[in-house]
This record gives structure tokens, C-alpha cells and sequence, in this order.
């Protein structure tokens, strides 16, 4: 082959058009396609940027504290603010885009942090992560950016399903906010706040019932106070009492329903009660029917009290209600009237056959049986209910025997006739019994006693009395006889017997004396510096060498197992 042969590579054919430009940008475009789509995804996730006024920002950290629902995070804090004037702090929170439908004007903000309060230890988990912001979203409402914190966390929140009733009660005691309500021993609400009543008469406690336990009240249910002390004196003493630890320190509120409203429909929201002061309050209230009456005492009432029992054969029937003192200036006299309100409802009627009566009628039958008591004898006495606190209290009781005196000085009330107290009567008795004292003939009982005397003083001189003391004497002699009897038989064979005992005694030394020196000799065996002693502790000391070097040899053993065919090298 020539040169000429040689074959010619291929040229290369160059197409010119746009193909080459925009793959020269591709990667460009795609870029900004990628910073445009995160752009428009951060501005769309984007939330709302709230604020939130404060007391003072306790706790609070910009970049760091969080808002929370539920326990789930759903903003942060951005920065705080100091407002001017002392008007507090302003907090800017960003808000996750998904949270903004909290934020309407029924949303309510609070700062949860550890505090001790007397419903206990509560924000124990911001102890490590630092305190947060809490919200509740409410219900309904529009929207709103701008809000005011809470000073303290509220009682209960929207989640909380319930009903809200109105206590009145003339003074709140130891209630306050948070206070617990119970039923039956359960904690099923909580005292949401108090106001005073329009009128000024009395104080409103808003209750807040927790579902499904607010079905349980019912419009004739009872509420009463039930912390504290309930400290009552009654006749078996002072009484001393506290429902619970917690309602001690804290308070309570207690609710229950008697059987014959059990019947009644439930409250409705914001439906009032009456809160009685304490449990015997509450009771004593189911008692709404009264009839008073008028006693009149001549002596002194020192002791008795409004609202001291009425009794009737040891139950009480009714309380004290008014005690005063009157004076009649034309007679010159003194009345102190009592006014006592009776009970009639713990009156029970037993039942005549098949018959029913309406409340009418029961209440008139009631009064009626009251009136023939009077007819019948019934009055009234004071009588001493404890004597170490020195309490009286009206006791009623049938006493026919005795002349009923009615005064009728005031009022208009029917009169129960009185007598006169025990202690009154023990007085009056003893002023008989000394005035009868009084007129005995002491001088003739005088005569009567030396004639007494002089009859004794003949009895003992007389001889009946000495042959009496003669015999007595023999009786003696013969005593002694027998004494020395005894002495000369009987106690010599005692003494032989002693003496058989001592020789016993005497063996019994001797062994005791061998035993001694048996010890003593041992003692010497092992006392310092004895032979035996230094014997013994000289095998000791070998046998201890002669186990270290077992000792040794089977260590060397177990590292140098073929020194038992080799030998030690």
C-alpha cells in the first residue's frame, strides 16, 4: 500500500440552533424553581405573630419558651417588650399556621411555672424544660391577635365539661378559688370565684360541677361547707371534727340530695342554692315548719343561749330563739320571756290504717297534738346539759302533778306554763330541810344523850361484865398450854429434819468446791505464758506456714501445669 491508500477520519458536523443555550441554563432555572417553591412553602406555612400582655415576664426566654395546647407546642416566644407606666410586659409569640383557629376572643393565656399553693404542688414539669405558655381556645368567638395574660391558670377550661350553680351563703368562711367540691367523698368540681351580692346581703360562690356528676344535682340538693373544724358543744360534750386533711387546710364544699327530693328535676346552669355553714346546719334546714312559743322564767337563765336545744323526753323537738328581760313596774315584778321555736315535722304521727293525709292536714294534726300536750300537762324547766360548760337547755315534760301558772305579759304567741329548775329545787329543799333543823328540840335531845351515857357507864360497872372478862382469861390460859405443847414435841422433830437438810448443803459445798478447782486448773492451761498455751500456738503458727506453701505450690501449678513431667525450670 501506498500513502495515497490511507483512509481519512470523518469530520465533524456542527449543528448550530437554541438546544445548546438552554442546556447551558438548565441548572439555573432548576435553582430558582427550588428557592421559588421553598419561599412560597415558608410564606404559606408562615403562622400569625400574636402578643400577649403580661404582669412581668418571669421565666419567659425569647427563642426558647414555648406555646402550648395540650401539651403540644403550636408557637413560640419572639420577643418581649416592656410597656411604659407599669403597665407590664408585651410578649410576641409566632404562632404555627395550623394553631390560628385558637385564636379567637374567647381565647384565654396563662404562664405555667412551679408554684405550692393549698390545692397542692402544680408546674413540677417546667422544673427542668423551663416555664411555657398555656392556652385555651374557648369556644367560638372571632378573631383576635392581641390579648392579656391571666394572672393565675384558670380552674377549669374549655375542655372541661360541666355546670356552673350559684352558692349564697352570709359569709365565705375558709371557700376560696380552687376550693374542691365533693360528693359522697369524690372531688367532682371546683370553686371557680366569689362576689359579693348586689345588695351587699350575702356573697356568691360559683361552683363548677365536672360531667357526668352534675346530673347528681338536682333542684332540692343541699350544699354545705365542710372544711375546717366543726367544733360543737352539745350534752355529750365538746365536739371536735374535720372531714378531711386536705379540707382542713384547703377548705370544701359538699353536696348531697335528702330522699324526699330525690324526685325533684335537675338544676339548670347558674340555678342558686343556699350554702349552709355546716353539715348539722344543713340538716337542721329540712325542717321548715316553726311554731313559737312563750316561756316565762322567774330565776336566773344564766347559761341558756339562742339556739340551745328544746327537749322533749331527751329529743329535741325545737331551739331556743329569743331571750329578754321584762319588767312590770306596777307590780313590781320582773318576767324574763323566752321565745322557743317548735319543730312540729320531727314529730312523727304513726299511721291509721289505709288513711293519707296532705301536708295540711299533717301540719294541723301536728300543732293539735302540741296543744292537747299543753292541756295535758306539759311545761317547761331549765335543765343543765353538761356541768362542765355549764349549758342549759329547756327540757319539756308532761308534769300533771304540778299547778301550771301562765304570765301572758307580751306578745302574742301561746304560753307554755314553767317550774322551777332542779337546781331550784335542791336550793329550796335545803332551806326546809335547815329551817326544820331549826325548830328540833336540840335541848331535850341533849337530856336523852347524858341519859345515854349514864346507862353505859352502869353497864360497864356491873358484874355481868367482869365474869365476861374472867372467862375470856381462862380461854387464854388454855391457849398457852397448847403453845407449849408444841414447842416441846413438835419442834424438836422439826430440828432433826434441819439437820438432815444442812449434811444435804454441806455435800452440795464440797462438789461446788471440786468444780472450782477443776475451772481453776484449766484456767491455768491456758493462761499467758503457761507451757500448753505456747505449744499450742507453736503448731498453729506451723500448720499456717505449711498451708501458705500449699497455698503457693498450687498457684504454681495452675500457671505451670507441665512442671509436673518437666520439673521447675
Amino acid at each position: 500500500m501506498t500513502e495515497n491508500n490511507e483512509i481519512e477520519p470523518p469530520k465533524a458536523r456542527v449543528r448550530r440552533g437554541y438546544g445548546s443555550l438552554f442546556s447551558i441554563w438548565l441548572v439555573p432555572i432548576i435553582a430558582l424553581c427550588v428557592a421559588g417553591y421553598l419561599i412560597i412553602k415558608t410564606i404559606s406555612e408562615q403562622g400569625t405573630e400574636i402578643s400577649i400582655i403580661f404582669a412581668n415576664a418571669e421565666g419567659m426566654v425569647p427563642g426558647k419558651t414555648q406555646l402550648k395546647y395540650k401539651d403540644v407546642d403550636i408557637g413560640l416566644l419572639k420577643k418581649i417588650e416592656i410597656l411604659d407606666k407599669d403597665e407590664g410586659v408585651k410578649l410576641f409569640i409566632d404562632v404555627k399556621q395550623e394553631a390560628d383557629k385558637y385564636l379567637t376572643d374567647t381565647a384565654r393565656f396563662w404562664v405555667v411555672s412551679p408554684s405550692i399553693g393549698l390545692q397542692g404542688i402544680t408546674g413540677l414539669q417546667t422544673i427542668l424544660s423551663g416555664s411555657f405558655i398555656e392556652i385555651d381556645p374557648g369556644e367560638g368567638g372571632g378573631s383576635k391577635k392581641e390579648f392579656t395574660g391571666l394572672e393565675t391558670p384558670p380552674v377549669v377550661t374549655s375542655n372541661d365539661k360541666g355546670t356552673e350553680f350559684v352558692l349564697s351563703t352570709e359569709k365565705l368562711s375558709n371557700i376560696n378559688r380552687g376550693t374542691p367540691v365533693i360528693y359522697k367523698g369524690l372531688e367532682v368540681g371546683s370553686i371557680l370565684g366569689y362576689r359579693l351580692a348586689e345588695d351587699s346581703s350575702a356573697v356568691n360562690v360559683y361552683a363548677f360541677v365536672k360531667a357526668p356528676y352534675d346530673k347528681l344535682v338536682l333542684e332540692g340538693t343541699k350544699f354545705w361547707n365542710a372544711g375546717g373544724i366543726n367544733l360543737s358543744v352539745s350534752t355529750s360534750g365538746v365536739e371536735v371534727g374535720a372531714h378531711s386533711l386536705q379540707a382542713l387546710i384547703a377548705g370544701a364544699v359538699e353536696f348531697d340530695t335528702d330522699d324526699i327530693y330525690q324526685s325533684t328535676p335537675p338544676a339548670e346552669k347558674s340555678h342558686r342554692f343556699k350554702l349552709y355553714d355546716n353539715l348539722k346546719a344543713k340538716n337542721d334546714a329540712k325542717y321548715t315548719e316553726k311554731v313559737v312559743y312563750a316561756l316565762y322564767f322567774d330565776g336566773s337563765v344564766n347559761g341558756l343561749a339562742v339556739g340551745a336545744p328544746v327537749q322533749f323526753k331527751g329529743i329535741k323537738i325545737g331551739s331556743v330563739r329569743d331571750i329578754s328581760l321584762e319588767i312590770d313596774e306596777e307590780q313590781k315584778k320582773y318576767y324574763i320571756p323566752v321565745l322557743i321555736e317548735i319543730e312540729p315535722q320531727r314529730i312523727k304521727i304513726s299511721e291509721d290504717g289505709d288513711e293519707i293525709r296532705s301536708i295540711v292536714e299533717t301540719r294541723e294534726l301536728r300543732q293539735k297534738i302540741i296543744k292537747n300536750l299543753i292541756k295535758r300537762g306539759l311545761k317547761a324547766k331549765l335543765k343543765a346539759s353538761n356541768f362542765l360548760t355549764g349549758q342549759l337547755i329547756v327540757d319539756l315534760d308532761l308534769m300533771p302533778d304540778k299547778q301550771a301558772v301562765y304570765v301572758k305579759k307580751s306578745g302574742g304567741y301561746p304560753e307554755i306554763p314553767t317550774v322551777s329548775a332542779d337546781l331550784e329545787e335542791i336550793t329550796s329543799t335545803l332551806a326546809q330541810l335547815v329551817e326544820k333543823i331549826d325548830k328540833l328540840p336540840i335541848e331535850k335531845l341533849g337530856n336523852s344523850l347524858a341519859n345515854t351515857v349514864d346507862g353505859f357507864d352502869k353497864f360497864i360497872n356491873s358484874g355481868e361484865l367482869q365474869a365476861t372478862i374472867k372467862e375470856y382469861r381462862e380461854l387464854a390460859v388454855s391457849i398457852r398450854v397448847v403453845a407449849e405443847n408444841i414447842d416441846k414435841e413438835t419442834l424438836p422433830k422439826i430440828g432433826t429434819t434441819l439437820g438432815d437438810a444442812e449434811s444435804a448443803l454441806k455435800k452440795v459445798d464440797q462438789t461446788l468446791t471440786s468444780a472450782q478447782s477443776m475451772f481453776a486448773n484449766a484456767n491455768g492451761l491456758i493462761a499467758d505464758g503457761s507451757p500448753f498455751k505456747y505449744d499450742v500456738t507453736s503448731m498453729l503458727q506451723e500448720l499456717a506456714a505449711a498451708s501458705r506453701a500449699v497455698r503457693s505450690l498450687a498457684e504454681f501449678l495452675e500457671r505451670n501445669p507441665s512442671s509436673l513431667i518437666s520439673g521447675k525450670r
